[in-house]
C-alpha cells in the first residue's frame, strides 16, 4: 500500500524557517518527528545505574527544552542536522548526569539497600550554629542594642533571650500591641 505523498509532512529547510519565526504547525512537525527517535536513542544508551536516577524522557523533555531556548542562534541545514544536533545534547546530557551521580558526594556506589535484619547507624546532623555565624549573630545584637534606652532596651534584650511578647508585656507593663509594633518598626528599619 502506498502513501499519499501530499499527506506526508515536508522535511525541508523551509519547515525549520518556519518554526524560526513562531509557526506553531511547524513546531509540531519537528517536535513530532524528533522526540520519539531522541527517547529511543536515550534509552538504547542509558546505563542501568543511571536510570535509578533519571527517565529518558525527562532528558529528552530537557534536549528539547534546550533546543527552543538556542534555534534562533542555531543554523540547520536539514532535518537530519536538527536530529543529530538533538542526539549528541542527549548524549551529552546523559554525559553530565553520569557525572553527577558518579561525583564523590552522589557516588552510585556509596547508594546500599537497606535490608531488613541490618542494622544502619546513623550519625545525626549537627545543627548548632558554625562560629562564623555566632561572630555575625553577636554583630548584629551589638548593632540592634547601640543606641537604645530604657524599656525598649529591655524589650530587645528579653527577646534575643527567646521570650514570648506576652511575657515581654507582662515584665515590662506594656501593653503586647505596643511591643508588636515596636518590634514591627524594628524590623523594618532594620537590616544586615
Amino acid at each position: 500500500m502506498m502513501s499519499n505523498p501530499d499527506s506526508a509532512p515536508q522535511y525541508s529547510p523551509e519547515l525549520i524557517q518556519r518554526a524560526r519565526s513562531g509557526d506553531q504547525a511547524a513546531w509540531e512537525i519537528l517536535f513530532n518527528e524528533c522526540y520519539p527517535k531522541i527517547v529511543r536513542v536515550i534509552r538504547r544508551r542509558m546505563s542501568k545505574s543511571l536510570r535509578k536516577h533519571y527517565d529518558s524522557t525527562d532528558i529528552a523533555n530537557e534536549v528539547m527544552k534546550s533546543l527552543a531556548a538556542k534555534f534562533n542562534d542555531l543554523d540547520f541545514s536539514s532535518i537530519n542536522g536538527l536530529r543529530a544536533f538533538l542526539i549528541n545534547a542527549a548524549q551529552q546530557k546523559m554525559v553530565d548526569g553520569y557525572r553527577r551521580c558518579h561525583a564523590q558526594k552522589r557516588d552510585l556506589a556509596r547508594d546500599r539497600q537497606i535490608s531488613s535484619g541490618e542494622v544502619m547507624h546513623w550519625e545525626p546532623i549537627d545543627r548548632s550554629p558554625t562560629p562564623s555565624q555566632l561572630a555575625v549573630a553577636t554583630e548584629g545584637e551589638e548593632i540592634l542594642l547601640d543606641g537604645q534606652t530604657g524599656k525598649y532596651r529591655t524589650v530587645i534584650e528579653m527577646k534575643l533571650q527567646g521570650l514570648s511578647n506576652a511575657d515581654v508585656a507582662h515584665s515590662t507593663g506594656w501593653h503586647i500591641r505596643k511591643i508588636e509594633r515596636f518590634l514591627q518598626n524594628l524590623r523594618g528599619t532594620w537590616r544586615f
